[in-house]
C-alpha cells in the first residue's frame, strides 16, 4: 500500500467542474493583472475570515514580508524596520518566516516553544521582551492554533504588533475566531501542499487596518500610488488570475475537506494513544485544529519508525530537521533562553499521512505499521 502525505489528484477529481468554470472565465475575459477572479476571491476569503480586508500577493513568505514592511511605514514613518529593532519569534518553523524579519530590516529573536503544542511559549516571549522589541510572529504550526490571548495581553500592554504565519492553519480556529485574523495582520501561503492551495505559488494578507492595507496594496503593485509613480521601493507581488481561479474553486469546499482532516485525525489519535512510545497532537478546547500535517512526538527510535514505515510505503516526513537557530543565514539572530524544547521537537517529531481522501483502510495501515514496529522493538530489549 502507499499512502502518501497528500493526494491533489483525488483533489481535482472532486473539484474539476469548478475549476473548469473558473478557468473558461479567465481565458475568455483575458484580464490577468488584480481582475475580477482576484477581487472575487479576496471578497470572499475576507467575508470567510471575518476580516475587513484580504490582499491577495504572491506567495505566503510575500505576504509575511509586505505585512512587515507596511508596519514599518505605518509605525515607523520609514520603508524599512532598523536593525536594532527585534522581532520575537519561534525558531522551530520554515525558513520564510525570519526570512521576512531579515527581509523588513529587522532583527529576528527566536524564544522557545510550549513542549506540547510546539508552538510559541507566551512565558518565554515575555522574558525576551526588552525596549528593541517591536512585534511578535506567532506561527500556527501544523495547523494548531498559537495560545494568542496570552500573546494578544503582551502585545497590547507593550505597545507590540503581531503578524501572525498562519501558513499551515486556513480555516482553523481559536475561540470561535478564524487564525490569522487574530492580530494586526494574519499572513497565508497557498502552497499547493497546503488545505486551500493554489496550482502554485499564492499568498494572502487578511487585516481589520485599513490604512495597513493601503500600503500593503501599494507594496504588492511597485510602491505605485498611481500608475507610473511610486512612494516606496514596493514588489511585483500580485496574485494572479489563474491562481485566483484555482482557490475560489477550491474555496467552497474548504470546511468539508478540513471537517475530513479531522476525522481522521481523530481517529489516529484514539490508536496512538495507546502506543507508549507516541504522543499524538496537543489539542486544547479553545482550538478546532486545521491539520495541515498531523505530526506525532516519539519518544524512542523516531528515526528508525521513520525508515520503517516508508519502506512500507508510508510517506512519513520530519518538519521540521533543524532549527533556524542553527542556520548561518540567522546568524545576527538574538537567541533568548536556551530553546531546550525546540531542540527536543527536531529530535522526536514526525509527521504522518493525512489528507482529506483517507479512508478507514490506510489508517488503520499507517497505526497499525507503528504498532508492529514496536511490539518488535519491545521484543528485543
Amino acid at each position: 500500500m502507499k499512502i502518501p502525505l497528500l493526494d491533489l489528484k483525488s483533489e481535482y477529481r472532486i473539484i474539476k467542474k469548478d475549476l473548469q468554470k473558473q478557468f473558461q472565465y479567465c481565458f475568455r475575459t483575458q484580464n490577468w493583472i488584480l481582475s475580477d477572479p482576484v477581487k472575487r476571491f479576496e471578497e470572499k476569503v475576507a467575508r470567510y475570515l471575518g476580516v475587513t480586508h484580504a490582499i491577495g500577493v504572491a506567495s505566503g513568505t510575500d505576504a509575511l514580508i509586505l505585512s512587515l514592511r507596511a508596519l514599518a511605514l505605518q509605525r515607523k514613518k520609514e520603508q524599512w524596520f532598523r536593525p536594532a529593532d527585534e522581532i520575537i519569534t519561534t525558531p522551530f518553523t520554515f525558513i520564510a518566516t525570519a526570512e521576512s524579519i531579515v527581509y523588513s530590516g529587522a532583527r529576528p529573536v527566536f524564544v522557545d516553544i510550549d513542549p506540547d503544542t510546539y508552538n510559541l511559549d507566551p512565558d518565554q516571549v515575555k522574558k525576551a521582551l526588552t525596549k528593541r522589541t517591536v512585534g511578535i510572529i506567532p506561527v500556527h504550526l501544523y495547523g494548531l492554533g498559537c495560545q494568542m490571548k496570552p500573546l494578544s495581553a503582551l502585545a497590547r500592554k507593550h505597545g507590540l504588533f503581531m503578524v501572525e504565519d498562519a501558513a499551515q492553519s486556513f480555516g482553523g480556529e481559536y475561540y470561535g475566531k478564524k487564525l490569522g485574523a487574530l492580530s494586526d495582520a494574519g499572513a497565508f501561503s497557498f502552497f499547493p501542499s497546503k488545505n486551500l492551495g493554489g496550482y502554485g505559488d499564492a499568498g494572502l494578507i487578511a487585516t481589520d487596518d485599513s490604512s495597513l492595507a493601503k500600503e500593503i496594496k501599494i507594496l504588492r503593485n511597485h510602491g505605485q500610488t498611481t500608475q507610473y509613480h511610486a512612494t516606496c521601493i514596493g514588489y511585483n507581488s500580485r496574485l494572479d488570475a489563474i491562481q485566483a481561479a484555482v482557490l475560489l474553486a477550491k474555496l467552497k469546499h474548504i470546511d468539508r475537506f478540513n471537517r475530513m482532516r479531522n476525522k481522521i485525525a481523530r481517529k489516529y489519535t484514539v490508536r496512538l494513544k495507546k502506543i507508549p512510545q507516541v504522543s499524538p497532537p496537543h489539542v486544547t478546547p479553545e482550538m478546532l485544529p486545521a491539520y495541515h500535517l498531523y505530526t506525532i512526538k516519539v519518544s524512542r527510535w523516531r528515526d528508525e519508525l521513520s525508515a520503517y514505515l516508508n519502506r512500507k510505503g508510508i510517506c512519513a516526513r520530519q518538519y521540521y530537521p533543524a532549527l533556524l537557530s542553527q542556520m548561518p543565514a540567522f546568524h545576527n539572530a538574538r537567541i533568548a533562553g536556551s530553546l531546550k524544547n525546540a531542540h527536543g521537537a527536531v529530535e522526536k517529531v514526525l509527521s504522518l499521512p493525512l489528507h482529506p481522501f483517507m479512508d478507514a483502510h490506510q489508517v488503520e495501515y499507517v497505526v497499525s505499521s507503528i504498532e508492529r514496529f514496536f511490539r518488535g522493538k519491545n521484543k528485543k530489549i
